[in-house]
């Protein structure tokens, strides 16, 4: 299996706080990116491709810098500061098999990703049932097992209601779906679109479940009260 974690974006909302990429963002002392090559090596996923644009020298000597147990190819997203449609346009070589999708801007405990690694499973969302919407959460609405939408105010007669973690599991017919439809996309010039603006052409043609991580610690990371979150999350005992 092959993990693409996506860190090029500028991530302005933090930029005046950290002065870093968010994948370099340190949670009780310790990077993000540092977490993310430890949860994946833990599951035993040693083929990273790493999808950089702003400060990218920085992310690419700090990861070179790294004892990770795998191998980390470098992709490049020139048009960083536009959508991340394109950050996943750039990696998408890569999606020719079981893959991981990680957004690089999340704390997590390294269960949350465990759960996605069920080889008995196929396409799978991580959620969290229990996060609340505010307008800026990409929820996902489930019926019947399937996910069949995901949008920030969603709003339907679904069974249940999460918030994407931004961690995603494809098998090789997905990832073919997906590189069929991120192309027509980009034909179309929607670069100002995010990935998950995408990911609800997917749903339609192919069954996706939900991985449910209730209760465990999680948090994305897009404003500076996210980070406060995140060392009050990683200071609290497992």
């Amino acid at each position: 299996m092959k993990a693409i974690i996506l860190a090029a974006g500028v991530g302005k909302r933090l930029r005046s706080v950290t002065g870093n990429p968010k994948c370099l963002l340190k949670v009780s002392g310790v990077t993000l990116l540092e977490r993310y090559l430890s949860a994946l090596e833990r599951v035993n996923v040693l083929d990273v491709a790493l999808v950089v644009g702003y400060e990218r020298e920085k992310i690419i000597e700090f990861a070179d810098g790294l004892n990770f147990q795998g191998n980390i190819k470098f992709i490049e997203n020139p048009d960083f500061t536009r959508g991340s449609i394109l950050s996943l346009y750039q990696a998408m070589s890569e999606l020719d098999g079981d893959s991981l999708l990680m957004d690089g801007d999340v704390y997590f405990e390294p269960e949350v990703l465990e759960r996605l690694m069920n080889p008995d499973q196929g396409n799978l969302v991580a959620i969290d049932t229990t996060s609340n919407s505010s307008g800026e959460e990409m929820m996902v609405g489930i019926k019947d097992g399937r996910i069949l939408e995901m949008k920030r105010n969603l709003v339907g007669n679904y069974d249940i209601v999460g918030e994407a973690v931004g961690f995603y599991r494809f098998d090789g017919q997905a990832c073919e779906e997906l590189r069929e439809i991120l192309e027509g996309q980009v034909r179309l010039r929607k670069y100002n679109l995010g990935y998950e603006d995408v990911l609800p052409f997917l749903f339609q043609r192919i069954h996706f479940s939900p991985v449910i991580v209730d209760g465990l610690r999680w948090v994305e990371i897009d404003f500076e009260e996210d980070i406060c979150r995140a060392e009050n999350l990683a200071n609290v005992a497992p």
